[in-house]
């Protein structure tokens, strides 16, 4: 027996769909598996599958397609839940048999997270990574709320904006994994850091549906406004919460000139959330960072 996997084009979406490969080797993993996806290197260290990279596949025809996924509107479809959870659905649909429930994950190798530590003891003060840039505007929190986050903590954290840092993407996984925390919004890395389980991971969103892009463990920041048209599920699918509202968002959007649902989480209660983290679980990551023995 065969079995074909599609993963999906995006990167986040690629991470999340890293649960249906695990619940499909725990289903088959002694028959041939094959995963094709535009991220071979997320996919480095599972066994009993085959990657092929998608740029090089002449193969059309899968057992299980998740690019499907994105024209499910999963922010409305009810009940709401986590995005791997609909793809293994999907997967179920597709091969027409149950499959195990399973979380996502990125399977980082020993020299990967040894070269992490190595990184993070640069810095001098226990590090915070943020991810302060995602593929659609109304998914971005203002650049103000940012420097006065980075500012408050000044001499107490470090900060490194992975969106701009350079690394490639299992390094930005690696470093977020050894971090003290991180804060992101709805972009690969809310995936990515709950796939290595990353500590103290913050999660700022306004368009997105909570229940459906993040994950157990995460501090959620999200405040229903006047927008009636929140979430708006602008996740880089489709256009309006519903269907039927797609015709307000024609070649834009957010059918307001500032993103209301983004702006209205302030930086304060970020900001309280990290000075809240206990002062015992500080000092063991302080230890943890700054005395490995490398």
């Amino acid at each position: 027996m065969s079995i074909i996997m599609r993963l999906p084009d995006s990167m986040g979406c690629t991470v999340a769909s890293t649960a249906v490969i695990k619940s499909v080797i725990e289903q088959y993993k002694n028959e041939d598996i094959k995963v094709i996806t535009p991220f071979p290197e997320l996919l480095i260290g599972f066994k009993y599958i085959e990657v092929i990279n998608s740029d090089r596949c002449l193969i059309d025809v899968f057992d299980v397609d998740l690019r499907e996924y994105t024209k499910r509107r999963p922010h409305n479809s009810l009940p709401f839940r986590s995005s791997y959870i609909h793809m293994i659905e999907m997967a179920e649909n597709q091969i027409n048999d149950k499959l195990k429930i399973m979380t996502p994950e990125i399977i980082l190798n020993k020299n990967e997270e040894e070269w992490a530590k190595k990184e993070i003891k640069k810095y001098p003060f226990p590090l915070i990574w943020i991810q302060s840039i995602s593929t659609s505007s109304n998914r971005l929190w203002p650049e103000e709320h940012w420097e006065e986050l980075k500012n408050t903590f000044f001499g107490i954290y470090s900060f490194i904006d992975l969106s701009i840092a350079g690394y490639s993407l299992r390094e930005s996984l690696a470093i977020a994994k050894y971090s003290f925390s991180g804060v992101c919004l709805d972009s690969f890395m809310v995936h990515g850091s709950a796939a290595v389980n990353a500590n103290n991971v913050l999660v700022i969103l306004g368009s997105s549906r909570p229940e459906c892009v993040t994950y157990p463990g995460q501090y959620v920041f999200y405040k229903n406004t006047e927008c009636n048209l929140q979430p708006c599920a602008m996740h880089g699918y489709f256009n309006g919460c519903k269907k039927e509202h797609e015709s307000l968002f024609y070649q834009k959007n957010c059918i307001y000139p500032q993103h209301k649902c983004m702006n209205s989480i302030p930086a304060k209660d970020v900001i309280e959330t990290i000075k809240s983290f206990d002062k015992h679980q500080l000092s063991n990551m302080v230890r943890k960072q700054y005395d490995y023995n490398l």
